[in-house]
């Protein structure tokens, strides 16, 4: 038995090294697959509003910047949908479907998922980031997965930092 254990805790430290060196090593290559897209916009305000409380839609169209560049044939699209009420001190949990447009209309980027925001504002609190999925993409981002870091800089605009897996 004592040999047991002299012969297996070296083999079974040797095996956890391993993977955790394997692990290390597949999240360092899996950073060398991500593309990180930067895009800028200028403060929000919902081109339509229909409905209020639970059910409202807010539609938006915002002309982009890709990377420090502005051009035409970029743009945001989306809806933000209120789903809840009185939620997590008082907001409003709200699911979004939003599509970036870059450079052409081949060339798109969807995101989903759903985000906290005050109750009387069309969008995040000034300050306030999310995190939300990509769900695909078309064109350049075609399979496109990955997450998206959104930030509202208030009167100085938006910021979403897109990390896609290709």
């Amino acid at each position: 038995m004592k040999i047991l254990r002299i012969v297996v805790a070296p083999v079974l430290a040797l095996g956890l090294s391993f993977g955790l060196a394997t692990a290390t090593a597949a999240s360092q290559a899996s950073d060398s697959n991500v593309t990180v897209v930067r895009v800028y916009h200028a403060a929000v305000a919902p081109t339509s509003i229909t409905g209020s409380g639970i059910g409202t839609i807010r539609i938006f169209f915002i002309p982009i910047a890709v990377d420090g560049v502005a051009a035409d044939g970029q743009y945001l699209v989306g809806t933000l949908t209120t789903l809840a009420e009185g939620v997590s001190d008082g907001q409003e949990l709200r699911s979004s479907n939003l599509t970036f447009v870059v450079g052409d209309e081949a060339n798109q980027l969807v995101v989903g998922g759903v985000s906290l925001y005050p109750p009387a504002g069309a969008t995040l609190a000034l300050g306030q980031r999310t995190i939300r999925p990509i769900l695909g993409g078309s064109g350049t981002y075609d399979d496109a997965r990955g997450q998206i870091i959104s930030t509202n800089l208030g009167p100085d605009g938006w910021t979403h930092v897109l990390r896609i897996r290709l």
